[in-house]
């Protein structure tokens, strides 16, 4: 068995002194999706609490509510941010995290400011459907959706139409790389992705025998939470049946998709999978940036903001974001 890397240890501080907080509920079990979502809207208004206080978004940042048509005549409603006064920008398509199963467009208001505030670039939040009231392909429709509804209104909304990429992070980070296969593979492919510790893998159950062992508070997605959200969102689909839209690691063509930022930590449930389809996108030609963050669990910035390892993180998110922009 591998030694287990050591959590960092301001992350592991950030960790413990938010405990008391927000609270440490006990593990649930497979398959109770309400619970995890009832668990993390709680936990997304105390979290937001703090956050403005440690961290507080941007104050030059306007914030504009549209709606576009789903493919079933539904209304999908998007989110734009900008910096207030910008003129013509680049857009990043941003799909929020939640497991497939929660999260919602309001909570990610701070994270879609600072990026587009430090980035200088426009952000479009979609508000895409969730499991398993919706299960797959609702998210990758809707998202897609948000994408051609961005690229039709580039006038409007002072959008460079060729400069339109699309970021997401953990969930969100996995329907973001569906979304990059569907628009290559139907030739209206997006022009850069970011991709932080994305969910890409529906065979992603259980640790490695050989894999780091994390306990307490510090397991912030479990395998369990991962079993359940895949769960929802693919239904009683068998193995063989599963889209690479669905599962991007499971694509079989890796080729021809735009530069990507991919961003995991070592001590991630994810960070297998990820590493892998880095190494994938490499190997098929692509230019991929990988980035492995030593001693950090799932979503670490969020309860870690100040610490080292995610300062740099932001930074180099900012900067990757700046390049495109």
């Amino acid at each position: 068995m591998k030694k287990t890397p050591k959590i960092d240890a301001q992350v592991r501080w950030a960790a413990l002194k938010l405990i008391p907080r927000i609270g440490l509920s006990k593990p649930l079990p497979v398959g109770d999706w309400a619970g995890r979502r009832a668990l993390s809207a709680a936990r997304q208004v105390k979290l937001a609490k703090l956050s403005a206080k440690i961290s507080p978004p941007p104050s030059d940042v306007e914030i504009s509510n549209f709606n576009c048509p789903r493919p079933d005549g539904t209304s999908l409603p998007l989110r734009l941010y900008r910096k207030r006064g910008s003129r013509s920008l680049a857009l990043i398509v941003y799909v929020h995290g939640g497991g497939m199963i929660m999260g919602t467009v309001d909570s990610y208001d701070s994270v879609c400011s600072k990026y587009a505030s430090f980035a200088n670039i426009a952000i479009l939040s979609v508000d895409y459907r969730l499991a398993p009231e919706y299960p797959y392909p609702a998210a990758i429709e809707d998202v897609s959706a948000g994408v051609q509804w961005a690229r039709e209104n580039c006038v409007e909304l002072s959008i460079e139409p060729n400069r339109i990429g699309i970021a997401g992070d953990s969930a969100g980070g996995g329907i973001a790389a569906g979304v990059l296969l569907k628009a290559r593979d139907e030739g209206v492919g997006l022009n850069a992705a970011m991709l932080i510790y994305p969910m890409l893998d529906d065979r992603t159950i259980a640790s490695p025998a050989d894999g780091p062992k994390l306990t307490g508070p510090f397991i912030t997605w479990s395998y369990n939470d991962n079993i359940t959200g895949w769960r929802c969102l693919l239904g009683e689909m068998a193995p063989g049946e599963v889209s690479a839209y669905a599962a991007p690691a499971r694509a079989t063509n890796l080729g021809g998709l735009p530069p990507i930022y991919l961003e995991v930590g070592d001590l991630d449930i994810f960070h297998d999978e990820d590493v892998v389809f880095a190494s994938r996108i490499r190997d098929a030609g692509g230019n991929v940036q990988l980035h492995l963050r030593p001693g950090c669990p799932h979503g670490y910035e969020v309860f870690a903001p100040k610490s080292r390892v995610a300062q740099l993180a932001m930074e180099q998110r900012y900067g990757y974001l700046r390049t495109f922009s």
